[in-house]
């Protein structure tokens, strides 16, 4: 479950599928900085709330994402399957692969923070689907 399911799941940048769902996948911009010693890096944290029925499509970012899923649930997968994501469950996902593709199954909100660190004055997201 932690190999191709977790690389396939969240990317917590609230990127949305269709403007009627805009209120079911919330992402709050928490802290924006410089990367100490990294010229034109920098490191945005945020906190994404995952309401049922909410989607966040596939997409790639200029840089690193490092999240946690603090309050996990139920999500379907892009091939359908439902899987379970553990509360305080850790994720990775380096620039380049293409991750997200997944809709919220669950009840109750799932809240995961987000940590990217990425190339300053880029867009930090693309969608890849």
């Amino acid at each position: 479950m932690r190999s191709w399911a977790i690389a396939a799941v969240f990317s917590l940048t609230c990127v949305i599928s269709s403007a009627s769902a805009e209120e079911l996948v919330q992402r709050s911009e928490l802290n924006r900085a410089p990367l100490t010693g990294v010229e034109g890096m920098e490191v945005i944290v945020s906190k994404l709330v995952l309401q049922n029925g909410g989607r966040i499509v596939l997409h790639t970012h200029p840089g690193d994402e490092h999240a946690v899923i603090v309050k996990g649930g139920k999500v379907e997968l892009p091939n359908g399957k439902i899987v379970d994501f553990a509360d305080d469950t850790p994720m990775f996902f380096p620039e380049g692969p293409a991750h997200g593709g997944v809709t919220s199954r669950n009840e109750t909100p799932i809240i995961i923070y987000t940590t990217h660190i990425v190339r300053a004055g880029e867009p930090l997201v693309t969608i890849a689907e």
